[in-house]
C-alpha cells in the first residue's frame, strides 16, 4: 500500500483547519501532524518538546529532579546516580552554575551517550524529535487534564500506525493505549513522534540546476 505523502491534497482541505500550538517543528511534520489531527477529529493540537541540547536537557534536570525533587524514572541507570550526586552538591551549599556544569558533563558521558537518556538529546538533519501533548498532571484522577479525548487519542495512534515505519520511524506513547508494534514504547502524557526528514528532496529542489 503507497501511503500517502503529507502534503496530499486529499486531506488538504480539513487538515488545513488544525492548528499547532506550542513549539516550532519542520513544515513536513507541520503537514504530517496536521493529517493525524484532522483524522483524529482534533482542531488543535500541542507540541510540547522538540529536540534538546545538553545544556537544556540539564537545566531540566536541575531544576525538576534537583530543586523540586521529583524522582527521576529514565531507563539508563546513570541518571539515577547523577541525580542523587547533583542533590548532594547543593545541599553542600554548591554554586547553581557549578551544578549544572556537572549534570552537562554527566549527560555527555553517560553510558550509551547522551541520546540513551532522552530521544530528544538525539535527532538530526535526517529525524526530527518531536511530542504532541495527550494529557497533563496526574495519569488518573480528577487533576489530569486531557488534550484529546480517549477516542481522540486511540484515533490520533491508528492513524500514526498508518505512518509507520515511514515517515514515521518510532512512536511513544501512552502505556493505556497499549502497544502493539515493535517500533513503539511507553512514554506517558504525550505521542512522541521521531518523523524521517525528506532531506534529499529539499537538497534536490535546492539545487535544481545540477540535475538539469
Amino acid at each position: 500500500m503507497t501511503l500517502p505523502h503529507p502534503h496530499s491534497s486529499h486531506h488538504h482541505a480539513s487538515a488545513a483547519r488544525v492548528q499547532l500550538l506550542g513549539l516550532p517543528i519542520s513544515e513536513f511534520s507541520q503537514h504530517l501532524v496536521r493529517q493525524i489531527a484532522a483524522e483524529a477529529g482534533l482542531l488543535t493540537v500541542h507540541v510540547t518538546s522538540v529536540k534538546r541540547t545538553v545544556q537544556d536537557q540539564a537545566r531540566i534536570f536541575y531544576n525538576k529532579h534537583v530543586v523540586e525533587a521529583k524522582p527521576a524514572r529514565y531507563k539508563n541507570p546513570d541518571v539515577a546516580n547523577f541525580i542523587a550526586h547533583a542533590r548532594e552538591l547543593r545541599a553542600k551549599g554548591a554554586e547553581e552554575v557549578a551544578i549544572k556544569s556537572y549534570l552537562i558533563s554527566s549527560i555527555e558521558h553517560a553510558h550509551g551517550g547522551s541520546a540513551s537518556i532522552s530521544r530528544h538529546l538525539g535527532g538530526s538533519v535526517f529525524l526530527e524529535v518531536f511530542d504532541i501533548g495527550h494529557y497533563s498532571g496526574p495519569t488518573a484522577g480528577p487533576a489530569r487534564r486531557n488534550h484529546m479525548t480517549d477516542q481522540q487519542a486511540r484515533t490520533f495512534l491508528q492513524a500514526c500506525r498508518k505512518r509507520m515505519p515511514y515517515p514515521i520511524a518510532r512512536l511513544g506513547h501512552s502505556a493505556e493505549l497499549g502497544v502493539e508494534r515493535r517500533e513503539e514504547f511507553v512514554d506517558e502524557k504525550c505521542f512522541h513522534l521521531e518523523v524521517l526528514q525528506p532531506v534529499f528532496d529539499r537538497l534536490e529542489h535546492d539545487a535544481g540546476t545540477m540535475f538539469a
